[in-house]
């Protein structure tokens, strides 16, 4: 794409810390692929909203992420903090842990074909969720997700991945979903959807769904599509020890809704807190600790361009 300004965002520590380390070899192959470049490295969680803002305005044609879902949701939450700046298409080169909104995607996993994309792809006009949130000292906060956003043991099993090293991959969200199977106490939530009707629920997780994979290639919303306007909620309600290891499976065979304990909802908008004496719920935002309950969610229809 020679003639074009390609900006890329890079999470250095994304995929155990090898892009970063590998980055030199990395860097001579894109320059080889598809010409100059610009770029920048995340420092710090949240730097991604700041350099993506910086990089729209330098109007690039296209921005390029190289990282996971939280690199990939940070660069999103910076994009639309951006009003009124030029609206490049997003290329993602998949280099995360989970890599779970690349699966919906379709991101090849092949460097040379993700980079054909930012020549040869097609433009799509992405839904993007807003949530509002408390942090751990219960300020207010805002911020964009791009896959999924959740609460409950969810939270709590990305909270324990993003304390560890993730020296093994997508296999740390199973090794720590297995460990909390056995300390997790399901939480007392109150949910309010669309139609106003308030539902409590003793519950193990609930995923509000924009992609169809969470937790490093769980399948929690095989229907979700990401042009079709509208969430899908997917409430696992009070399951045990033996009932989660029984069901598990099925997180990865995409039939879960299939389960006793499981529905699923469309919604554009979802309303979450902790029911009275309950502590507040862990939130999970495309793979980030981000905060507590209460949560407010709601949908941006074709907010982003994606290339793909």
């Amino acid at each position: 794409m020679r003639g074009k300004k390609i900006h890329f965002i890079i999470n250095p520590r994304s995929a155990g810390g090898l892009t970063g380390r590998n980055w030199h070899e990395l860097e001579s192959s894109i320059r080889k692929h598809i010409g100059p470049f610009a770029y920048s490295f995340t420092d710090a969680p949240g730097s991604g909203v700041r350099l993506a803002g910086r990089a729209l305005g330098e109007r690039p044609d296209v921005l390029a992420v190289v990282g996971g879902d939280g690199t990939i949701s940070e660069v999103v939450t910076g994009y639309m903090q951006s009003p009124g700046r030029l609206r490049p298409p997003i290329v993602v080169i998949n280099q995360g842990t989970g890599g779970d909104f690349s699966r919906t995607l379709g991101v090849p996993t092949d460097l040379h074909l993700a980079l054909d994309t930012i020549r040869h792809g097609r433009d799509v006009m992405v839904d993007v969720g807003k949530i509002a949130y408390e942090d751990a000292r219960g300020e207010p906060r805002e911020r964009h997700f791009i896959n999924v956003a959740g609460c409950g043991m969810a939270g709590e099993v990305v909270r324990a991945v993003n304390s560890s090293t993730k020296r093994f991959g997508a296999f740390s969200y199973f090794l720590t979903s297995a460990t909390k199977v056995f300390s997790y106490r399901n939480k007392h939530l109150e949910m309010q959807l669309d139609d106003g009707r308030v539902e409590t629920a003793r519950t193990v997780t609930l995923a509000i769904c924009n992609g169809q994979f969470f937790g490093g290639g769980m399948q929690i919303s095989p229907e979700s599509e990401i042009t079709d306007g509208s969430f899908e909620v997917v409430l696992i309600r009070d399951w045990g020890v033996l009932r989660s290891l029984i069901s598990s499976r099925h997180l990865y065979s995409g039939r879960i809704a299939s389960c006793p304990g499981v529905s699923v909802r469309k919604a554009r908008r979802v309303m979450v807190r902790s029911a009275p004496g309950e502590r507040p719920a862990l939130i999970d935002c495309d793979g980030e600790d981000v905060g507590q309950t209460p949560l407010t969610v709601e949908l941006l229809p074709g907010a982003v361009p994606f290339r793909i």
